[in-house]
């Protein structure tokens, strides 16, 4: 074998190596980059999804229920107003007509200080209530989010649920991640069938 074929199988054998630890580095690179990735839009959408539970606490302490849908909502914190509530404990004697006595109950005294409004006390003058039903890093994707009361203890309460699926949060690296993603799972906060604010991250 001349010197001139041996070269050239050298600089093939070399390209090949070069080639393939290219491969293996990627194989072995692509969880790690899916895993910042995902850490850093979890946050993001964990983040939007509880400005959506805040201001829902905020229109369920004025309206007694929830808002069930973005309309709604964005249009109470952008233009509307909270109660300033003043609660102090107190008590008072009444006769007890069973026990023919005078005895004392404990109280909560509200009173009604005036209004402020929704957006500038939960999030700043500047906040853009419009933002609140986007997912962040989509491209106009929303959360999906609903209310509805349900029976606990013979007791109706409120209850809704805001969510971002991982087919939207990932929509635009779907195919490159495919295999990283778990496609059952969504980012939650709130339930539908249960008396909680809490997000499923926690």
């Amino acid at each position: 074998m001349d010197s001139k074929v041996s070269l050239i199988l050298k600089i093939v054998l070399a390209v090949v190596i070069i080639y393939l630890g290219y491969l293996l580095y990627s194989i072995i690179q692509e969880p790690i980059q899916f895993e910042k990735l995902k850490t850093k839009r979890y946050t993001l959408v964990q983040n939007r999804l509880e400005q959506i539970r805040d201001a829902q606490k905020a229109y369920r302490a004025e309206y007694s229920k929830f808002a069930d849908d973005f309309n709604g909502l964005i249009a109470f914190v952008d233009t509307g107003k909270q109660s300033i509530i003043e609660r102090k404990d107190s008590s008072f004697t009444y006769y007890n007509k069973t026990y023919q006595q005078e005895m004392v109950k404990d109280t909560i005294v509200t009173k009604l200080l005036g209004y402020q409004p929704v957006k500038k006390n939960l999030f700043g003058e500047d906040f853009d209530a419009s933002q609140l039903r986007y997912i962040p890093t989509t491209e106009g994707k929303e959360f999906e989010m609903s209310a509805t009361k349900i029976k606990v203890n013979d007791v109706i309460v409120p209850v809704f649920e805001a969510k971002a699926t991982n087919e939207q949060i990932f929509g635009d690296v779907w195919k490159k991640y495919d295999q990283f993603i778990d496609k059952e799972y969504a980012l939650t906060v709130g339930s539908l069938t249960e008396p909680t604010l809490s997000g499923n991250w926690k």
